[in-house]
């Protein structure tokens, strides 16, 4: 009996090892990739509880064969969720958290190459190849060298309490540093959140806000929403190389705004504020309106031109608000080579400028400078090859992204320049507004490129502001002739419906004058993002370090 009892303790003991091959491999790495103590300890304490529960799954069964099938696949499960967790602290210096599965969510196939292009490096590769293949190989070679026995009915008790306990201590204590649970209850609120979007946003006319009809006065606005366009790497603002070179010509006529940031550095959280009513203290707001709803329920007939496809996992919050409007264009509906040019989008602008519709306003959603920056622009517009950045870093990989990243913004210049000057040849009272959702960080503050809200550098932030006014506008609104005096206040993105109505002379009860970069009656306010964070006084520690 002693015997029997040793040699299934023995067993039991072997299991556990084979299981907790993932866990020491976190407690190893975990030292060099976790910054914060803290974090350390809960991650290593939340995975530890993981594999506790795993592990005594397994001893509930008492066929071997069971038990080493388990074993193997509970490791392959445990050495991926190591895996995404080890590889997300090496990228970004925190832990997985839902407002970066909420971007995943979203994602589509094009936007994980860009991923896997830009953060794939060889550290990933390592632990890829480690958690994905010879830990597996380990466990699989493990559970042939021994019997796993163990049939005592008290043992089986035991981890039935070890499998309640454990799943206790997850839930009320290591929730955030669960993968698993987090993805469950992120994709839960995201569903939810886009079932609302397109409950309220999705129709043409919002229940929501009183609108006032405008006049009769033929009008045609554009309204240019731009794609990971950083204002660091424009020549209009001050970037040391021509990425402006047809902007720059008419720039007597444009108002470009110097001091605008956007809310967020992800497209859904950005333009779930940045085209609605939500700002940052009601992120996702119920009784919402769009920039769409808005001008429909004024009497503009509206237009939403997209070069970005529909949907990802899910529809888009883009493709949403665009259901609201009278008439959608999709041109990228297949990215099957991820080559995608706005210039796509020029035919159309021209029928819908054609249309006898008097009272207009388009909204272009280009892919912009998104992504591979090199699919983003034909060859012609190859104009920064061979010739070196002044980057702060100074490695290849710096100068070939760099000049990938400055040719698609000479690209969508012209774009945007095309884009007004079609306008300007209708000779109507007309505007051309463009930004961006967000930047991107091309080594111009750290060793990275790309955006996340964990490094949240200023270039992720700080995008394009830019306005045209036609002569017959800015006749038909004499308030205009103040806004060059605008143009250097602070402003964030989230507050952008009430400059738009301000711009496109729409009044509605719920408009505040103080949120408009256009008014006289503009207050400045905090600037924040993310989790509520002043972001001029991020600035201002980050100019300190």
């Amino acid at each position: 009996m002693k015997g029997t009892l040793k040699t299934n303790i023995t067993s039991l003991f072997k299991l556990a090892l084979i299981v907790s091959i993932p866990l020491l491999t976190l407690i190893v790495i975990g030292l060099f990739k976790i910054p914060n103590t803290i974090d350390y300890i809960k991650e290593v304490l939340g995975f530890g509880f993981m594999t506790l529960l795993l592990f005594s799954v397994i001893v509930l069964f008492l066929k071997e064969k069971i038990r080493q099938v388990l074993s193997v696949l509970f490791v392959i499960v445990l050495s991926a969720l190591l895996f995404v967790k080890l590889s997300f602290y090496h990228n970004y210096g925190v832990k997985l958290s839902a407002s970066a599965l909420f971007v995943i969510f979203e994602t589509d196939t094009t936007e994980s190459a860009d991923f896997l292009e830009n953060y794939f490096d060889s550290f990933v590769f390592i632990i890829a190849v480690l958690f994905l293949v010879i830990l597996p190989l380990i466990a699989r070679y493990s559970v042939k060298k021994f019997n796993i026995s163990g049939r005592f009915m008290f043992v089986k008790v035991l981890a039935l309490l070890t499998i309640i306990a454990s799943s206790y201590a997850i839930h009320k204590r290591f929730e955030s540093e669960n993968i698993v649970l987090t993805s469950i209850v992120s994709y839960s609120d995201f569903t939810i959140l886009m079932k609302d979007l397109k409950t309220d946003l999705a129709k043409p006319v919002s229940s929501f806000v009183t609108v006032d009809k405008i006049s009769k006065t033929p009008q045609t606005h554009v309204v240019i929403i731009g794609e990971s366009t950083s204002n660091w790497h424009m020549q209009l603002y001050g970037y040391d190389r021509p990425t402006n070179p047809k902007l720059s010509k008419i720039k007597n006529e444009l108002i470009v705004f110097d001091s605008v940031i956007s809310p967020h550095v992800h497209t859904i959280m950005s333009l779930d504020k940045i085209l609605t009513l939500s700002d940052m203290f009601s992120p996702n707001k119920k009784n919402n309106t769009s920039m769409v709803q808005l001008a429909n329920a004024a009497g503009y007939e509206t237009y939403w031109i997209s070069n970005q496809r529909p949907v990802g996992l899910h529809e888009r919050i883009s493709s949403i608000i665009a259901n609201g409007a009278t008439e959608k264009y999709f041109v990228a509906t297949d990215n099957s080579d991820d080559v995608i040019y706005d210039k796509a989008l020029l035919p159309v602008l021209d029928n819908i400028l054609n249309k006898p519709s008097e009272q207009k306003i388009i909204f272009l959603h280009l892919i912009g400078t998104h992504g591979r920056f090199n699919k983003r622009f034909p060859e012609s517009f190859e104009y920064f090859k061979d010739n070196k950045p002044n980057a702060k870093f100074k490695h290849e990989k710096a100068f070939k992204l760099i000049n990938e990243y400055d040719n698609a913004i000479r690209y969508n210049d012209s774009i945007v320049h095309e884009v007004i000057t079609k306008v300007k040849q209708q000779k109507t009272n007309s505007f051309v507004l463009f930004f961006s959702d967000h930047g991107d960080e091309l080594y111009d503050t750290i060793d990275f490129v790309g955006h996340n809200e964990y490094q949240a550098t200023r270039p992720m932030y700080e995008v394009p502001l830019i306005t045209w006014m036609s002569d017959l506008y800015k006749e038909n609104n004499p308030k205009s002739h103040a806004f060059l005096e605008y143009s250097q206040r602070a402003y964030n993105l989230e507050d952008l419906l009430y400059s738009f109505a301000d711009l496109a002379n729409i009044n509605f009860k719920e408009m505040d004058s103080t949120k408009s970069i256009f008014s006289e009656h503009f207050i400045r306010k905090p600037r924040l993002i993310r989790d509520k964070e002043d972001y001029d006084e991020r600035v201002k520690l980050l100019d300190q370090q």
